[in-house]
């Protein structure tokens, strides 16, 4: 049997080679690792495939698919799916999974780390005290107001598994924790003790701060756009480790931003991963223009990093492939095929 691992142009998270792989599936299993399949080379690479692991970010077009003529399932190498064409996976009957189930505590602590960080301004009073200046601020009050914790409103939109850590996360903190999503069951709140709005709008019009938690499919793509931001209020903070594509674009960043000098912003995403031309947001931050300053904190899409997470997501991503092929079911199954 054959497997192939097709990871993309990103860094590697097999710095060395599919070693944690190949001891999962064993020495009856072959394991080819791929960055990118040139167009000519589908057919050939993939048609004797019993498995395909691909990373998200990393196209697995239509195409792609339809040249699978053995595979008993795709994996995402990840929480997303969508760059995986789910479509026509189901109608070749082909299970696709994701591993949903690691880089929970990463992403929650990323995000918590980001709250308070904006919150408190710590990056502002670290740069005002030593950045640019012949002496050291040793000045508190140049950027007051500062609110406590207690007083502050948490709108938390997706209450998965993420969205869930980082609420209790928040909560231990002090915050009052409010949530929206329509997807979980009614009673959830209770046992969390938190509060649930039906309204988004109604969540984005009384946050201080909305973090959120979805992701990546027809509905959220570009959900936050101008009225979404429009809604927040005007010294809102808007958190986002979940997916890019949630941005409509950067354009409504930089106006929003430009427009309301005390908003702020804190992702580990981007619309496009990773930005491949210039945008004059992403100038004005590299540039440390103070109308900015530290409003924007920007990471590359590491939230869900650490050693023991990328252990987890390529050892379970293995599993289900091991599972699969030794005649089980398919598990966190996402485009509805469980055979």
């Amino acid at each position: 049997m054959k497997v192939a691992i097709i990871e993309g142009i990103r860094p590697t998270l097999m710095p060395e080679g599919p070693q944690i792989e190949r001891e999962i599936l064993g020495a009856g299993i072959g394991v080819n690792w791929y960055g990118l399949i040139k167009s000519e080379e589908y057919t050939s690479v993939l048609r004797d495939l019993d498995a395909v692991i691909v990373r998200p970010g990393t196209p697995f077009s239509k195409e792609m698919v339809l040249s699978l003529k053995k595979a008993r399932v795709i994996v995402s190498l990840g929480v997303g799916y969508d760059h995986i064409s789910i479509d026509t996976s189901r109608e070749k009957g082909i299970p696709v999974c994701n591993v949903p189930d690691y880089g929970t505590e990463e992403v929650a602590d990323s995000t918590v780390t980001m709250v308070l960080a904006h919150q408190r301004k710590i990056f502002l009073f670290n740069c005002h005290s030593s950045c640019d200046s012949d002496f050291i601020n040793w000045d508190w009050r140049i950027f007051k107001p500062i609110t406590r914790s207690r007083q502050m409103r948490v709108g938390i939109i997706g209450l998965g598994r993420i969205g869930t850590a980082v609420a209790l996360r928040l909560k231990a903190f002090g915050y009052e924790i409010v949530f929206y999503d329509p997807y979980i069951p009614r009673g959830v709140e209770k046992s969390l003790g938190l509060k649930r709005f039906h309204q988004k709008e109604l969540l984005l019009n009384t946050a201080d701060i909305v973090s959120v938690h979805t992701p990546l499919t027809e509905e959220t793509r570009g959900m936050i756009d101008e009225r979404f931001l429009e809604l927040m209020k005007p010294r809102a903070i808007l958190i986002n480790t979940a997916r890019g594509g949630i941005f409509k674009n950067a354009d409504i960043l930089f106006n929003h931003l430009k427009n309301y000098l005390e908003f702020r912003v804190g992702s580990d995403v981007w619309p496009e991963e990773p930005p491949i031309n210039h945008h004059p947001l992403l100038d004005v931050w590299k540039n440390r223009e103070p109308w900015l300053g530290d409003r924007l904190i920007l990471c590359p899409h590491s939230a869900f990093y650490s050693d023991e997470a990328i252990r987890e997501i390529r050892a379970f991503a293995a599993e289900i492939v091991l599972t699969v092929l030794s005649g089980g079911k398919p598990y966190n199954v996402v485009n509805g095929v469980n055979s």
